[in-house]
């Protein structure tokens, strides 16, 4: 191998970091604008992939939070979970978004749907998302694909969203009589996702059926799946038990997906975040 056949691929590695660092720059002063109603923590990492595909974005309108995390999926996944947390990012920016959360999490998906598919054409590209709105200790959240919505209070991890996976679809369809428990238990080890943006077949999103009401002391942790597929559930309680600020939180937290054995690790972001309650 010669010296010009090193160069392009050392150029493109040096490109790829500088661009990473850019972006967590920018992220991390989204981060200090929320100040000082919610205290907020991120990090991530590139796992084993060679391109971060996760992406995420943070927004405070008149004292409400968005936290937007996106999973891209496949060629130009990184781009489509861009978009995607732009667009919800964008259209917060209306002040009906946050007296209509319901009605704010339909309309930026399907406005992210709409830009991913005009934007690549016939190119694919394709993104997991979920997103969490916070205001007055009250959580909404919406969802496609495999990210998750967990809530860590008194020492437990809390799943608020089920995620738009297999094994998740088999329950809900054997509980309405729709397949029998022997096709039910052969679709619950498959944990693929069957309804993410950007894909032809886009569906409807999971979206909460009413909003959760906060604790003092709670934390607000949103994950990408590499995430959770690297960590135990036991790993991230362990950590989110610390009396550590939310911004180690994380840091820890990637660092255990870093130096995990585990072959062949995904992207993997975390969000954190603890709202500070108002007296009274």
């Amino acid at each position: 191998m010669t010296g010009a056949d090193l160069f392009l691929p050392a150029i493109i590695f040096v490109c790829m970091i500088i661009l990473h660092v850019l972006r967590e720059n920018e992220l991390r002063k989204h981060l200090k604008d929320t100040v000082p109603v919610y205290e907020i923590g991120a990090a991530s990492t590139f796992g084993d992939r060679e391109i971060q595909q996760d992406y995420f974005g943070v927004k405070n309108l008149q004292g409400v939070l968005l936290m937007t995390l996106a999973d891209g999926i496949g060629a130009n996944g990184e781009i489509a979970a861009k978009l995607a947390v732009d667009t919800f990012r964008e259209i917060f920016d209306d002040p009906s978004s946050i007296h209509k959360p319901q009605y704010f999490f339909r309309r930026a998906a399907n406005a992210a749907q709409k830009k991913i598919t005009n934007a690549l054409d016939e190119r694919q590209g394709e993104t997991s998302i979920a997103a969490v709105m916070l205001n007055d200790g009250q959580l909404f959240y919406t969802l496609a694909g495999n990210c998750r919505v967990t809530v860590f209070r008194d020492g437990d991890l809390i799943p608020v969203s089920e995620g738009q996976t297999i094994d998740v679809l088999a329950r809900h369809q054997y509980h309405e009589g729709r397949i029998s428990k022997q096709e039910t238990l052969a679709l619950m080890e498959r944990h693929q996702r069957y309804n993410v943006i950007g894909q032809d077949s886009f569906q409807e999103i999971e979206l909460f059926a009413k909003p959760l009401t906060l604790k003092p002391n709670d934390l607000v942790v949103v994950m990408s799946a590499g995430v959770f597929e690297t960590l135990r559930w036991v790993e991230l309680e362990e950590v989110l038990t610390k009396k550590f600020p939310v911004q180690r939180l994380a840091d820890e937290i990637i660092s255990l997906i870093n130096n995990s054995p585990k072959s062949d690790k995904d992207n993997a972001t975390i969000l954190i975040c603890r709202q500070k309650m108002r007296a009274g």
